[in-house]
């Protein structure tokens, strides 16, 4: 009974809010004429009339101010009208209509930020880079790469499971420079194919002359062993750098996909998360070691330190509305890939589900 009165004496105090005392003493006499309601609550039809003298008596206003919040009871959110609903914000303002005993006062509704929706989802995203016609990401699950052009839809889909040209067996990293040439680690399959900007098949890179001994301390390495090419990067000479998870170095190609060496990694890192290309040495991420491996660019390694990374930090999704919902993304889409900024737009990928949220624009004081 008390529930029943607490919502029965919210709706009145809206409706003393939203309309003006004619329409209050009509909506009462319906509410008499109305036999179900009459016969359930007939004798709280008075205290409409004890509210409204009450309120004027004390303040000489009729004010309503109403906190929606998310799990409110569904009785309560019903009496929002569609048009309040369909707003997509946080907070919405209604003005009141002006009476002699009514003063204008805004009522405010607080919504729930809606959750991010997902551009695409993916059995299990492995790269993500920024081409000439849009964004590329491959799905090493599914065996296939996509191109998304710049408003969110798939241009191309490209690939399946498969050893022949242009197919795949878990493609696990991608690189290019200039959008030109697109670099995709084909691990299952041990060798890089190449593919122009629209995902056609140009070419393989192999590993024919790496049983050539390289001097400088570089090491050799066997072609008739396999190898996996996990995660690439491109220098800015157009030299590709090559992690073999199976063989723990680097393999170089040259821009011309000649063969150039590989260099073993001198110490146990665990599995390498992240490869990156700077301006004159290669970085490797163990998020599982919590180290950095730094290689140059001639393939001498520099040692290695630890670290902390903070994926949170490291996606820039501080620089939308969604900072606070991170450890949910995790938890529904998986653990965060790559995130690449567009002018006000932020691309970021999780294993399963890719985004595109707005960045909040900064106010010059």
């Amino acid at each position: 009974m008390n529930i029943i009165y607490h919502h029965i004496n919210l709706f009145i105090r809206v409706l003393l809010a939203a309309c003006n005392i004619k329409e209050c003493l009509s909506y009462s006499l319906v509410l008499r004429r109305n036999k179900d309601l009459h016969n359930s609550s007939s004798f709280k039809i008075p205290y409409l009339w004890f509210l409204a003298l009450f309120s004027i008596a004390q303040n000489g206003v009729v004010s309503a101010n109403i906190g929606l919040r998310l799990h409110e009871p569904d009785s309560v959110v019903n009496q929002m009208t569609a048009q309040n609903i369909a707003q997509n914000t946080a907070e919405i303002a209604v003005d009141l209509p002006p009476h002699d005993f009514v003063r204008m006062q805004e009522t405010s509704y607080y919504l729930p930020q809606k959750n991010p929706i997902p551009v695409a989802t993916f059995t299990q995203a492995s790269a993500m880079i920024k081409g000439m016609d849009g964004f590329i990401v491959s799905d090493k699950a599914e065996h296939k790469i996509y191109l998304f052009s710049s408003d969110g839809k798939v241009h191309i889909e490209a690939g399946g499971h498969g050893a022949g040209v242009q197919s795949f067996h878990a493609p696990s990293g991608i690189a290019s420079n200039n959008g030109l040439k697109i670099y995709v680690a084909d691990k299952e399959n041990g060798r890089i194919q190449i593919l122009d900007h629209q995902l056609h098949y140009l070419s393989s890179l192999d590993i024919t002359r790496a049983n050539i001994d390289y001097a400088m301390g570089l090491d050799s390495f066997s072609a008739t062993r396999n190898w996996k090419p996990e995660k690439i990067c491109l220098l800015d000479s157009g030299h590709l750098q090559v992690w073999d998870t199976q063989a723990k170095g680097i393999h170089r190609f040259n821009s011309k996909g000649d063969y150039l060496g590989f260099s073993a990694l001198s110490e146990a890192m665990g599995q390498i998360n992240f490869l990156y290309c700077k301006d004159d040495y290669i970085e490797l991420y163990s998020t599982q070691r919590q180290k950095i491996a730094r290689m140059s660019i001639n393939g001498l390694w520099l040692g290695s330190y630890d670290f902390t990374q903070d994926r949170a930090y490291e996606s820039k999704i501080s620089l939308t509305t969604y900072a606070d919902r991170w450890d949910e993304l995790e938890e529904n889409y998986g653990i965060w890939v790559n995130s690449i900024m567009e002018e006000s737009r932020l691309w970021i990928l999780f294993e399963q589900a890719l985004f595109s949220l707005d960045v909040i624009q900064k106010q010059d004081n």
